[in-house]
């Protein structure tokens, strides 16, 4: 959770470094995200660990599968 004076963690600060090398414009969103109690974003990153946050490219496939109608 943020500090009582309203600034970061070390730990989230490296989030949002990282979303915004990943992606500029990306830390703003990330910062929100953290800040916004209701989110969750700020007690799943005082759960990680430091070598568990960075910005990472790859792509996804999507697994599911659907029927063919016709």
């Amino acid at each position: 959770m943020p500090n009582s004076d309203g600034t970061l963690t070390p730990k989230e600060q490296k989030v949002v470094e990282e979303f915004e090398r990943a992606h500029p414009g990306y830390g703003a969103l990330a910062n929100q995200n953290i800040t916004n109690p209701n989110t969750g974003w700020s007690k799943s990153i005082a759960e990680m660990k430091d070598r568990e946050i960075k910005a990472q490219t790859g792509t996804a496939s999507n697994s599911f599968m659907y029927r063919r109608i016709g």
